[in-house]
């Protein structure tokens, strides 16, 4: 709620004042370079995915497709056809030799009335190859963003990885250091500070495969983009809820909803519509024939003639059989695989409707298990600094709220891979034509999924001491030397002067006190 300037109160501090004004700049300033950089995110993968290569091939193929429509269509039309021949020679007779030119026209016309449904038939089949061009071409758009999404989330994921581990490399630096401090003070054992410096590798390297994880992940999918997106963080991106509200019963429907399924029952409808036009093809056609020829010189012409065609030969008969036998064989082999198509996408789409479920619970479990051990650290920190908790206890609750931190990451971007996959698998990754840039903002209006994790670094960071921190010693020693104290319980004779008849029996007490460097301010 925001106050005019005439309702602020006069006891409001200046400074106060001042701090609030900033922090709501920077917060509308934070807000609107989220909105730039969601919709520059989403018009380069718009961009990018009209110009992928698999998308114009596709479209090409429907060109071909479309030209083979317009050809079958053609087929079905009246046949024209004129022929032009000509010769010279002497004429025959021999008391008067000359040169004569004969050359002669015909034109015919014809229509096919009657082929027994072959024409139909491969109307029909050309028909379904165009709607399964057209099929292939969303699959295409589908695969595409499919991957184009999952490369995308891939960097995110890294992303933030990188930062889980550059704190948990710079906690674990902080322990090693102080362990080392403590061997050179004689507080603890080489073999401590080896265990230390051991989990500091382990981490750092854990650290450095999470940097080249994220390089491969950027390179893929600035090749998939064409070039690098000009942004620093990418903005999060997720399926809409709505598109995932799917129940059990609902999936076998949702997954036939799929460009890849749908193409396949298309080849199947086309492969149908070859078989009847090769069967067709086994019988004689039947013509209407329209003949007229003129000849010259002479302007001699043939009386036109009109009349049925009916034409079948051996050959064209056996040709026909063994294409009939090619067709039937190509039909079962389309039809088995839409079966094994139908069957695998089914248990897709359900195996990952399942472990979107689960997958839900593993976050919840996960962020529960992160805040836990973060406080596991705090309080053995805080012993440590009481001297009541070994360095070496501390680290391990480190190590451990480290890897329940990257689990947790794991766990929510597995999440989010998982929802793209179900939403293809179920005919949701494909925007309308034209509709390319409204489609993929959707994808970018929710909220951000990595603050949780983001909240607990900066915890973690806050809690953590830093090599400049220490336990404050009093002011009246912070000058003074530190000393270690020890009690050692030895047998010794007693002094001649009071030596009595038990004296082996007495044991001694002796304090020893040696004198330790320590930095100076700290205790």
């Amino acid at each position: 709620m925001f106050l005019p300037v005439s309702r602020v109160p006069r006891w409001l501090p200046p400074a106060l004042l001042t701090l609030a004004i900033f922090g709501a700049e920077r917060a509308l300033a934070q807000s609107v370079d989220g909105a730039e950089d969601r919709a520059v995110v989403a018009r380069r993968m718009a961009d990018a995915l009209i110009n992928a290569p698999e998308v114009l091939t596709a479209r090409a193929e429907l060109r071909t497709a479309e030209a083979n429509v317009d050809s079958a269509d053609y087929a079905a039309y009246p046949r024209v056809d004129l022929g032009v021949s000509g010769s010279n020679g002497e004429s025959p007779s021999r008391n008067n030799p000359a040169t004569t030119v004969d050359s002669r026209l015909n034109a015919s016309l014809k229509y096919t009335v009657w082929d027994f449904g072959r024409t139909t038939a491969k109307k029909q089949a050309v028909a379904f190859a165009r709607q399964s061009a057209l099929m292939r071409l969303d699959q295409s758009k589908e695969q595409f963003l499919r991957q184009l999404f999952v490369a995308y989330l891939q960097v995110s994921r890294y992303e933030l990885l990188v930062e889980v581990g550059q704190d948990s490399r710079a906690a674990l630096e902080e322990l090693e250091r102080l362990e080392s401090r403590r061997v050179r003070l004689g507080g603890a054992g080489i073999t401590d500070a080896r265990v230390a410096a051991s989990r500091l590798a382990l981490s750092m390297n854990k650290a450095l495969q999470f940097e080249q994880s994220l390089q491969d992940a950027r390179l893929k999918l600035d090749a998939l983009l064409g070039e690098p997106l000009p942004l620093r963080s990418l903005p999060p991106m997720q399926v809409p809820k709505a598109w995932l509200a799917l129940a059990q019963a609902d999936l076998a429907r949702e997954s036939d909803r799929s460009a890849t399924l749908r193409a396949q029952r298309l080849n199947v409808d086309q492969a149908r519509a070859d078989l009847e036009a090769e069967e067709s093809a086994r019988y004689p056609a039947v013509d209407l024939t329209f003949i007229k020829r003129y000849e010259y010189p002479g302007g001699f012409s043939e009386k036109a003639r009109v009349g049925l065609q009916v034409s079948m030969g051996s050959s064209a008969a056996l040709e026909a059989s063994a294409r009939v036998e090619r067709s039937i064989s190509r039909l079962e082999t389309e039809e088995q695989k839409l079966a094994t198509l139908v069957r695998e996408l089914r248990q897709k789409t359900l195996s990952g409707w399942q472990r979107q479920l689960l997958s839900g619970q593993r976050v919840t479990l996960l962020s529960s298990a992160a805040g836990e051990s973060g406080a596991v650290v705090d309080a053995r920190r805080k012993l440590n600094q009481a001297g009541r908790e070994t360095t070496l206890a501390l680290l391990d609750a480190q190590v451990e709220a480290n890897n329940t931190l990257i689990d947790w990451v794991q766990a929510i971007y597995d999440m989010r891979v998982g929802e793209v996959e179900l939403a293809g698998d179920t005919g949701r990754l494909l925007p309308e034509e034209g509709q390319e840039l409204p489609w993929l903002m959707t994808l970018f209006t929710g909220e951000d999924y990595r603050n949780d994790v983001r909240h607990r670094l900066t915890a973690a960071r806050v809690s953590a001491p830093t090599q400049k921190q220490g336990r404050l010693a009093p002011a009246t020693l912070a000058g003074l030397p530190s000393f270690r104290i020890g009690l050692k319980v030895l047998p010794g004779p007693v002094l001649g002067s009071v030596a009595t008849a038990s004296a082996s029996n007495v044991t001694f007490f002796r304090f020893d006190v040696k004198p330790f460097q320590v930095p100076a301010g700290s205790w």
